[in-house]
């Protein structure tokens, strides 16, 4: 990200150069990582469904 000199979040200034070159300040940093992690956690789902993988079932069927 480009040095920048407001917070992309909420605009207030940057001090710190390790916020400018994030482009956030360290509460809206916070505020958001949770939205900017990706999730490495799959669906808790049964591998099978009435005998069939879940693989094969369409979503929308009257399983789910």
């Amino acid at each position: 990200m480009a040095d920048s000199r407001r917070c992309t979040v909420c605009g207030r200034a940057l001090r710190d150069p390790a916020s400018r070159a994030r482009g956030t300040g360290p509460v809206c940093d916070r505020n958001t990582r949770a939205l900017r992690l990706p999730s490495t956690r799959r669906p808790a789902l049964p591998p099978y469904v009435d005998g069939r993988p879940v693989d094969d079932i369409a979503i929308g069927s009257p399983l789910f």
